[in-house]
């Protein structure tokens, strides 16, 4: 797929192992809609032989998306799909698969409402709980968000780094396990435009400076001015993508005239 978002959508690897490549299969019909819920998957040596896979592997796959939520294995009955409902939706995989399955869209808003509703609140308690540790972490991860190469692995990486140690600094595990989540939604947002990171460091900065000086009300604002005008900025630019995409395909479409 060459999409706005190819870098995260990007399948891995093939250098990944056969039980890699047999979750994915799997975990992809489900999210697509191809394995509906309730359905029974069919018995693990028709899925081995279907994916070229041992036995084993399937039954592990099962396992690991049995994990997430996706199956459940009943004695005499095999099996069966689960609802969404009961997905974990928060799994790195579980994001990627269904990012892929979604209008890119619909993913990016979602992924920026829950980040509202976190990382603020997040950052509150940062103003009032984060240690001398914490705030080394912050300052080192914003040097390297004001350093890096806007266009660079290096850049993502830090911002990650960033967010990431306010997650941590909130000293609520809770919180800290949307960590994945926070990480995907700043992948997505740098898939979309790198140039995000160079027009809103001085945003960064301000989260960083309200929390040095203990004031989790002016971090709680800073953050939620952070996300709020990054969403805005990567909308406009994923629209406009996306439209060039849809005019591109329009026109490859259309036949050449007739000389």
């Amino acid at each position: 797929m060459n999409g706005p978002l190819a870098q995260f959508n990007a399948p891995p690897p093939r250098k990944r192992s056969l039980f890699g490549y047999v979750v994915e299969a799997l975990g992809s019909r489900i999210i697509r809609g191809d394995l509906k819920p309730g359905d029974t998957l069919p018995n693990e040596a028709d899925l081995g032989r279907e994916l070229g896979a041992s036995r084993s592997v399937v039954r592990e796959a099962v396992k690991s998306l049995a994990s997430k939520g996706m199956l459940e294995a009943r004695t005499r009955v095999g099996t069966r799909v689960l609802p969404s409902t009961h997905w974990n939706l928060l799994d790195v995989e579980v994001l990627r698969w269904r990012y892929a399955a979604m209008p890119p869209m619909q993913f990016f808003r979602e992924m920026f409402e829950i980040r509202r509703m976190i990382e603020p609140e997040a950052a509150w308690l940062a103003g009032e709980r984060a240690t001398r540790a914490d705030i080394v972490a912050m300052d080192e991860a914003f040097r390297g968000i004001e350093t890096a190469n806007q266009s660079s692995k290096d850049a993502i990486e830090s911002d990650i780094r960033f967010h990431r140690a306010i997650l941590a600094a909130s000293h609520n595990e809770l919180i800290v396990q949307m960590g994945a989540m926070v990480s995907v939604g700043l992948t997505v947002s740098f898939g979309i435009s790198s140039s995000s990171f160079g027009v809103f460091i001085a945003h960064h900065k301000r989260v960083l400076e309200a929390i040095r000086a203990r004031q989790p009300d002016a971090a709680r604002d800073a953050m939620r001015k952070l996300l709020d005008d990054t969403h805005q900025f990567l909308e406009r630019k994923l629209a406009g993508k996306l439209a060039e995409e849809q005019q591109s395909a329009q026109r490859r479409r259309v036949p050449e005239r007739a000389l």
